[in-house]
């Protein structure tokens, strides 16, 4: 047993030599990747690639930290007009060289921060539930509520709030530099903002078929035919009377309801478009959705008048026999007639038997 400690040490040995060299040539090639991303973006940087630099920079960082690296993301974040950003990256790189920056250069990062102050703005964003995602122009900056006022650039900003039980809000913003602003979301309950009891539209909407077509009618079945021979050998006509008022309304509350029917579908096509929109305030969405609403009770109101009215000159045609072409000795013949009028009051109707 004696004579294998000197063997195990040296097996030991052997293996803690192998995996400083494996951690050495793995830092190595870090270092090595980091200098070469580095290098690529100062390229990048000088060709106006400032986005491509950025990532390069930003690579460079995670493969070898340094606090050297965030005064060149601020460049590259200036020459992209991102003030904000390159104002965090100046701000991280003096709290991070601290000491190990020379004076000198420290107060030229001071005094482009002074300047960069001009071309930001602080914002403070509230909502009245917590735990609404914010963002700015698309990016997320946090939960509500917020612990500080949020660093934002100069310029129309688009602000939006997120919340899963509620719907979405965004508004713009105008925000000059240099100066304090501040925005609160009243976000609605996404159950409140559904339309209510209202009937569905793909029911509602579609125009009802009325009882017969405006215009001529074929005669009933068993009716006569419209001419036939007398006994007496006398030329006679013989004449259906047809409540033509009562049709001509038919015709037109029918096309009534396939016109607010079409609009009905078009307006609920819209709601679901502007649900899905950031842009589209709550009080929108709760606009659009009374307009489907009432559309869509317009529609079944005019099917309903379409049927009414139909039913009613279906019946008074059925009901008038046909008579005979009046003649000149014949004054006293009788004639069915039927007024129907549409005015302020509603639906008139006149006639004589």
């Amino acid at each position: 047993m004696a004579k294998l400690k000197p063997l195990a040490w040296g097996s030991a040995i052997a293996l803690l030599l192998c995996l400083n060299g494996g951690v050495a040539r793995a830092a190595d090639d870090a270092d090595r990747e980091a200098r070469e991303r580095y290098e690529s973006a100062v390229k990048l940087y000088e060709d106006g690639a400032y986005d491509a630099a950025l990532v390069e920079l930003n690579r460079a960082s995670e493969l070898r930290p340094s606090y050297k690296i965030y005064y060149n993301i601020g460049q590259v974040r200036f020459a992209m007009h991102d003030y904000a950003a390159a104002m965090d990256a100046y701000r991280q790189y003096l709290e991070k060289g601290g000491d190990k920056i020379p004076a000198a250069r420290r107060d030229q990062v001071q005094k482009e921060l002074n300047g960069l102050s001009q071309r930001v703005a602080k914002l403070f964003i509230e909502t009245d539930v917590p735990g609404a995602e914010v963002f700015i122009d698309d990016l997320s900056v946090g939960l509500t509520p917020l612990k500080a006022p949020l660093v934002v650039n100069s310029g129309i900003r688009r602000i939006g709030a997120r919340h899963p039980d509620y719907l979405p809000q965004s508004r713009r913003l105008s925000i000059a530099g240099g100066t304090q602003d501040s925005i609160k979301f009243a976000l609605a309950d996404r159950s409140a903002a559904e339309p209510g009891a209202a009937t569905p539209i793909g029911a509602s909407s579609a125009p009802q078929p009325s009882a017969a077509l405006p215009g001529p009618t074929a005669p009933a079945a068993g009716a006569a035919a419209s001419t036939a021979p007398v006994t007496d050998a006398t030329e006679q006509s013989s004449t259906r009377h047809v409540p033509w008022p009562g049709w001509v309304l038919t015709g037109a509350f029918a096309a009534g309801a396939a016109v607010t029917g079409v609009l009905a579908l078009s307006a609920n096509s819209s709601l679901q478009q502007d649900r899905r929109d950031l842009d589209v305030s709550a009080s929108k969405v709760s606009s659009q959705a009374s307009k489907v609403r009432t559309l869509a009770t317009v529609t079944d109101s005019l099917a309903v008048a379409a049927l009414v009215t139909g039913g009613i000159s279906l019946w008074l045609t059925l009901r008038s026999s046909p008579e005979p072409a009046a003649t000149a000795g014949s004054k006293g013949a009788g004639v069915n007639a039927l007024e129907l009028g549409l005015g302020p009051s509603g639906i008139s109707m006149r006639g004589a038997f």
